[in-house]
């Protein structure tokens, strides 16, 4: 008897010490997670200020090196302020605000060295230069009390949450939403780029649910009309269009269409595989046949991948005029290893079709464009989205170049074809 309370005072001992150990580390990591936090936002609120000045700076000047210098500033600053911020628990919508206001302002002072219009740079820096005071005099006064170090774990999570706080993040949120509207309205090209993710310019007429089952069974006959189910899509969507849901012998899967225009937005199904049966090559083409029966026959192989059940390949659309393939206008669809069967498609990208201009084209001698020990071995053309979101025909160029330990190592490269801008640079 006396060994059997030797042993539970021992036990509940031990959990004691276990339970107080344990509170303690969790002590000590809230308060490091504090120290972080508080060190985070006491760094955005020194560069803030940083910040402020060097778009005051580049007031002072027109065209010198002095202005140049700021605008670099500028754009380094934007840039760890955005690096700060996004590591600290605040709530969401302010911080993808004044994330958004960052990204545009380092983005303008780097811009606007290459269009070299200094009314406007100095029209829209003047903006900027009141909206940062206002805004780092809100700062200061929100993050009074959460840089001592000191704030528990959930304190930081209300935080996050916009819970019992004492200052109003939602109202800087609105506040720095206005700066980036009035500073920074959107270019032709970021209107038309938000068109298109929210599928605006559809003009297609409008289908019935009818209609979009009948779309389903043409590309996947296979598919019994008894085993599909069709919901529309929630309200408040981006855009509107049919869920069908479907389950056929052993598969399940879905199909989501447009509304207008019956477009696939994506396919996918679930089933048991069998043993590889297929080459490569086999399943490549299923693939192809598929796309051109679905009205998809204007697209080129890409890439590929595969894993233990299935090929995945992406294809691209290719603009009639110049031959060039449109990186943004593009296809992934997945094959069964088994028996090429279809088993997913995304062709979200493809429905947002960009509209392509004529643009002029620079005969380039690589041999000089490029470092002696760099080999061009393939050169295509390609329409490609470049940093300010316009559509450029480009250079579609696989160099290599011997690395390290003698090896060769292998880049993809985009150049524009009017302007010789290096686009830009992957390592393949």
């Amino acid at each position: 008897m006396k060994k059997t309370v030797f042993v539970l005072v021992y036990m509940l001992t031990a959990l004691s010490i276990y339970s107080y150990s344990k509170a303690n580390e969790n002590e000590q990591l809230a308060y490091l997670l504090s120290g972080q936090y508080a060190k985070e936002m006491t760094d955005a609120s020194e560069k803030l200020e940083e910040l402020d000045t060097a778009v005051k700076k580049t007031l002072l000047f027109n065209e010198s090196d002095g202005s140049t210098k700021a605008r670099e500033d500028i754009w380094r600053l934007s840039s760890d302020i955005k690096n700060s911020v996004s590591g600290l628990p605040l709530d969401r919508s302010f911080s993808n605000a004044w994330m958004n206001y960052l990204g545009r302002l380092g983005n303008f002072a780097k811009e606007s060295e290459r269009n070299g219009d200094d009314d406007q740079y100095h029209k829209v820096m003047e903006n900027a230069s009141k909206n940062l005071s206002d805004m780092a005099s809100e700062w200061e006064i929100a993050t009074t009390g959460l840089i001592d170090g000191e704030m528990t774990v959930k304190g930081w999570t209300n935080q996050l949450e916009s819970i019992d706080v004492k200052h109003d993040w939602a109202g800087m949120s609105d506040s720095v939403k206005q700066y980036t509207e009035t500073d920074f309205p959107l270019t032709a090209s970021e209107s038309d780029s938000l068109k298109k993710k929210d599928l605006r310019d559809l003009n297609d007429h409008e289908i019935t649910s009818a209609d979009a089952i009948k779309r389903f069974k043409k590309i996947f006959p296979e598919i019994s009309n008894s085993s599909i189910v069709v919901e529309p899509s929630k309200p408040g969507s981006p855009y509107a269009f049919y869920h069908l849901r479907f389950a056929e012998g052993q598969s399940i899967g879905y199909i989501d269409i447009t509304e207008k225009g019956g477009h696939i937005l994506s396919f996918l199904t679930e089933r048991p595989f069998g043993k590889e049966s297929l080459r490569h090559l086999e399943i490549q083409e299923k693939a192809e046949e598929f796309l051109r029966n679905a009205g998809y026959g204007d697209t080129v192989f890409q890439e590929a991948r595969e894993n233990h059940t299935a090929w995945h390949f992406v294809y691209v659309r290719v603009e009639p005029d110049y031959k060039a393939k449109v990186f943004s206008d593009t296809i992934h669809i997945k094959v069964a290893k088994d028996n090429g069967d279809i088993i997913g498609l995304d062709a979200m990208e493809y429905i947002r079709k960009e509209t392509t201009k004529p643009q002029s084209i620079t005969k380039i001698d690589w041999s000089s464009f490029f470092h002696s020990g760099v080999t061009v071995v393939k050169e295509e053309l390609a329409y490609v989205e470049n940093e300010r979101l316009d559509q450029r025909l480009a250079y579609y160029l696989i160099v290599t170049m011997k690395g390290t330990n003698e090896e060769i190592d292998t880049y993809a490269v985009l150049v524009d074809t009017e302007t010789k801008e290096v686009i830009k640079t992957e390592k393949q």
